[in-house]
């Protein structure tokens, strides 16, 4: 595929432009591009301010500021999370402070400034070897997708995976010297890996896109990438945490995981297919992909360029279900890599068309834009429709349109005004933005929008207020053991000795019968059953059952702690039996 993404003409390599729709670039002084980039602006700030992050990061930010409090060091603690994500998010929350609300928006914020980054980096490295359209369309969409990225998706460690990903073809494409780039390339490209190990699909992803544009820099990239992983890996390793114990417990408390199941095929596709349904209704950009590749094999000049094109872009497609696939709890954060593809992929297709027929792709940028008006009023009718079918109807509408485009540019028409790019770039921006209103779906399950950005709040409101009253009972800044999940600690903000500070590996079914043997679980026990127990816990009923979990384990907690009857209250304040 090297020559699918064309290096632009000896004269623009020396900084000179051709005249023609080919060479024309992205205007953003024209009133439709200052009007593509007001509305971008605010449609962020909007979403910075307003939309915090999803409790999973609460959960980790919990983790390390109740145990930090105590002196443990993001090494040293158990947060469900890998070695470089925890000391990632520490780093970026260490520069945050204020209320709650402040920190989050913070942290959003630089989450933007981390998406700029990686656009402009693979701007410099596209503009080398494609139009400096195309390179401006293809690297900016990839941004703003990861700037959109609906809260449950935002700073996750999928998210930074394909931040580190970005950057990493970035290095691989736009380093001069094949060697010094893959070298360059592998540093990101090991971290995307270990943000949460399963992240080793989005590298895989980058690495197939960098061997697809270059066959020799991508074999470098994933030998060097291999080393730098393993050394990367090491490091974890040795730094005094317990990676290599984790790594080792953590798929024993996934029952859903690929293998601990029977795998019944015809299920596993039915399931997977709802799986991708849903995550379109969550990013409907992901809808626009069969029509975007379609015009953009199109534009290929050769059979072999097509088939290729295809090809390639399905491989990818099907990497990044397989970690979904694999992982088998089918969260939607899973899937971030998904939407990314097909903002990239529309992208370049926009672009290329251009280039062919001066103006754009006129069906397929309608339908963006009402795809981006339309998925936050799905929450209204999410009674009466599934939102999976939708979801693949979307997409085969998606590939009419694509037809349709076809088809008007066979047909003669008398030579219309130019329009300008920014505006099939603002219907994008439409689209992308379907993530940030109140309506929008954040969970969505097998066809029904479980839970929307307006309900996730009302749903964080009432664990913040459980939180007070439980911090209200509690002296001030007195130690606790945590029996509950993270979100609520987060709002407590008592510290906590465990190093694990949630114990996530009692808070499984009672069938999962090797996880009570393990290290992990035990290390859990020590931290309830030792000599001197922290004063106070605090229990949360509806997250660990006693009556569920193993009963050894409900029996330690019941002799180590004296905790009244729950009577609906979402926590109860637990007092150490001395």
């Amino acid at each position: 595929m090297t020559d699918i993404s064309t290096s632009p003409p000896p004269a623009a390599q020396r900084g000179q432009s051709r005249p023609g729709p080919a060479s024309r670039r992205l205007r953003l002084t024209s009133p439709a591009g200052w009007t593509t980039a007001i509305t971008t602006a605010a449609l962020l700030i909007h979403t910075t301010l307003t939309a915090g992050v999803f409790l999973d990061i609460r959960y980790v930010l919990a983790a390390l500021r109740t145990t930090g409090a105590s002196g443990l060091s993001p090494s040293e603690i158990f947060a469900h999370r890998p070695f470089f994500y925890r000391w990632l998010l520490h780093g970026l929350d260490s520069v945050t402070g204020g209320p709650d609300a402040v920190r989050e928006a913070l942290l959003r914020l630089i989450g933007l400034a981390l998406c700029a980054a990686a656009g402009l980096l693979l701007h410099r490295a596209l503009r080398r070897r494609m139009p400096e359209r195309d390179a401006l369309l293809v690297s900016g969409l990839t941004a703003l997708t990861l700037a959109f990225a609906p809260v449950i998706d935002y700073l996750q460690p999928e998210w930074f995976a394909i931040v580190f990903a970005t950057v990493a073809v970035a290095a691989a494409l736009g380093v001069r010297g094949r060697p010094r780039a893959a070298v360059l390339a592998a540093l990101p490209l090991g971290l995307a890996v270990l943000m949460k190990y399963s992240t080793a699909g989005t590298a895989a992803m980058a690495l197939l896109v960098v061997f697809a544009v270059d066959r020799v820099r991508g074999l470098l990239l994933a030998a060097a990438t291999t080393v730098g992983t393993g050394l990367l890996f090491a490091l974890s390793a040795w730094s005094g945490s317990r990676e290599l114990q984790w790594l080792r417990d953590m798929p024993y408390i996934n029952a859903h995981a690929l293998g601990n199941e029977p795998v019944v095929l015809p299920d596993l596709l039915l399931r997977t297919a709802d799986y991708l349904g849903d995550r379109i209704a969550l990013t409907p950009v992901l809808a626009l992909l069969p029509g975007a590749l379609l015009l953009f094999a199109a534009t290929l000049s050769s059979r072999r360029q097509r088939v290729e094109a295809v090809l390639v872009t399905l491989l990818l497609l099907v990497i990044g279900l397989a970690v979904v696939v694999y992982q088998g709890n089918w969260f939607a954060y899973h899937g971030e890599s998904l939407p990314v593809l097909a903002a990239a992929v529309t992208g370049l297709a926009i672009g290329r068309w251009y280039g062919a027929h001066g103006r754009p792709p006129l069906c397929l940028t309608v339908l963006a834009l009402l795809y981006g008006a339309l998925a936050p009023l799905l929450a209204f009718v999410r009674a009466d429709v599934d939102t999976a079918v939708l979801a693949w109807l979307a997409s085969a509408a998606a590939l009419l349109a694509g037809g349709l485009d076809l088809l008007r540019v066979q047909t003669p028409r008398p030579r219309a005004g130019r329009v300008p790019v920014a505006l099939p770039v603002l219907a994008l921006v439409v689209c992308l933005a379907a993530t940030v209103w109140p309506t929008s779906g954040v969970r969505v399950i097998e066809g029904n929008i479980v839970t929307t950005n307006a309900e996730l709040k009302v749903q964080a409101r009432s664990a913040r207020t459980a939180a007070e009253q439980v911090d209200a009972r509690l002296p001030a800044g007195v130690p606790v053991l945590y029996l509950t999940f993270g979100q609520q600690a987060y709002y407590i903000g008592h510290p906590t000795a465990c190093r694990y500070p949630f114990p996530t590996f009692f808070n499984v079914p009672k069938r999962l019968t090797e996880v009570p043997s393990l290290e992990s679980t035990r290390e859990n026990v020590r931290c309830i059953t030792q000599e001197h127990p922290a004063a106070y816990a605090v229990y949360q009923p509806g997250w660990l059952s006693l009556g569920v979990i193993d009963p050894r384990i409900a029996a330690d907690i019941r002799r180590a702690y004296a905790c009244p009857r729950p009577e609906g209250r979402q926590l109860v304040v637990c007092t150490a039996r001395r």
